[in-house]
């Protein structure tokens, strides 16, 4: 090797050190350590973060989908309020449950289920945009979901969606922002069903999450 190329070398090595001080006082030579794996970990970690939040936030787009259903196999009715229900303050206003079937479910038990905050004049008409979601039954692939289809999706894709910052309870993974909770029932690795809600709370343990996992039916 010629002596320019060995020069060169070496130059490049002392300029990727930093000298550090040893017990005794004397300067050595030590390589300066590469911070951008780490960096690359957080950004990773922060835009899962980012997708969570953004899906808790509007997991469908509601009027899309109940447009892309048409009214087929639909059926609705008033429900009835829960203490824990995020509920805007605004007077005169329901809670509605729109049904979607299909022709290939046969369990009446899973008949994906929407609910819903109504008010005002439009607060028994279909086509109400100004409606607020509060809950969402999910237990059939429907492609209609757009993002929300997460039936079927394994364990693994979910973690990669969503990141891996969830609490796990009798083979339902629960995430939560806020005052927005997703419940996802697995069957061995992949997704069997899920529940969202958006709730009147931000304080969330362990006895309201039992509580909102049974009301979820999943």
């Amino acid at each position: 090797m010629r002596l320019l190329e060995v020069i060169i070398i070496v130059v490049f090595f002392l300029l990727s050190c930093e000298y550090v001080t040893d017990a005794e006082g004397e300067k050595q030579i030590g390589v300066v350590a590469d911070s951008s794996v780490s960096k690359m970990e957080e950004e990773r970690r922060s835009v899962k973060t980012l997708s969570l939040i953004s899906f808790l936030d509007a997991p469908i787009d509601l009027q899309k989908y109940k447009k892309s259903k048409n009214n087929q196999y639909t059926t609705t009715s008033v429900s009835n309020k829960k203490d824990y229900y995020f509920q805007p303050k605004i007077e005169n206003a329901i809670y509605y449950t729109y049904y979607y079937s299909s022709e290939s479910v046969k369990d009446s038990k899973r008949i994906d289920q929407v609910i819903v905050f109504k008010h005002g004049e439009n607060k028994h008409v279909y086509n109400d945009e100004t409606e607020i979601l509060i809950e969402l039954r999910v237990f059939n692939n429907d492609s209609d979901l757009g993002e929300a289809n997460l039936v079927g999706l394994t364990k693994g894709e979910l973690e990669s969606r969503f990141g891996s910052d969830y609490l796990l309870s009798n083979n339902r993974l629960i995430y939560s922002d806020k005052n927005k909770v997703l419940i996802i029932k697995l069957n061995g690795s992949k997704v069997k069903a899920y529940y969202y809600i958006k709730l009147n709370t931000e304080k969330l343990d362990a006895n309201f999450i039992g509580q909102l996992i049974k009301q979820s039916q999943l």
